[in-house]
């Protein structure tokens, strides 16, 4: 399985809570942001910024139809 199969298997498992792009860039280095653009350009995932706090956003990758808005 290739890492950007292993991703996809990621962020379908994390449903509704989604993973931190952050997270995927350090897991992932120095291609994580490559697989981020790749990933949001097919269609099949989202990135949304999460409120946990007013001052604390984070941005997270989610499987399209289980982005939280």
């Amino acid at each position: 399985m290739s890492e950007v199969e292993q991703l996809k298997k990621r962020i379908r498992d994390s449903g509704t809570s989604g993973v931190e792009t952050a997270i995927i860039r350090d897991d992932y280095e120095p291609a994580g942001d490559m697989m981020i653009r790749q990933l949001m350009d097919s269609g099949e995932f989202v990135s949304r910024k999460v409120p946990p706090g007013v001052y604390d956003q984070k941005w997270k990758v989610f499987e399209r139809g289980s982005e939280p808005y």
